[in-house]
């Protein structure tokens, strides 16, 4: 079976954001004796929006959108519509940043984050009794961990795009 460029991209995206998203529900399921949680969303579309070209980081957001909307409670595809979104949203604007600087990408998807959340927080509220403290806690502790995790899963994605082209280099037979 032969890859396309796109696809290995997409396969190293999709295989790291679910990576992410189960260390993530590990850490949830872990401080829910506490009443808190981590929301990262803004982390599983930050790096494909910054780095990859336009179809690649648009699928690779839908895809992962779609993982999460299969364990939340909220109407199947909307985190797949909002991960859209804002992948659209951040490449539109990414020529006018230094994309490749972690800094950028740092702040990018701390911003990502926050927008994610509050957009997501809105349409609970119409849905659910929650708390503005539990609310504003779960903001706090998400930019805090997102903040801390977000070089260790830039660096993931990069080697893992470096690892996947070294590995699946076309290979020329020789007397054929």
């Amino acid at each position: 079976m032969k890859f396309t460029d796109s696809q290995r991209r997409l396969l190293v995206m999709v295989l790291s954001g679910w990576l992410l998203l189960i260390i993530t529900r590990q850490a949830n399921h872990l401080l829910a004796p506490w009443g808190i949680s981590l929301w990262l969303g803004g982390l599983l579309v930050a790096f494909p929006s910054l780095q990859l070209n336009f179809r690649t980081g648009l699928v690779s957001g839908v895809m992962l959108g779609l993982f999460v909307d299969v364990w939340s409670p909220l109407v199947f595809g909307t985190h797949a519509l909002l991960f859209g979104l804002a992948h659209v949203i951040i490449f539109r604007i990414r020529g006018r940043l230094a994309a490749s600087e972690l800094a950028i990408g740092i702040t990018v998807a701390l911003i990502t984050n926050l927008a994610l959340f509050m957009v997501l927080s809105f349409w609970t509220l119409g849905h659910a009794p929650v708390s503005g403290l539990r609310l504003l806690s779960d903001l706090i502790l998400s930019q805090i961990g997102l903040g801390l995790i977000t070089p260790w899963f830039f660096a993931l994605q990069t080697k893992g795009l470096q690892l996947i082209f070294k590995l699946w280099r076309p290979r020329v037979r020789a007397g054929i």
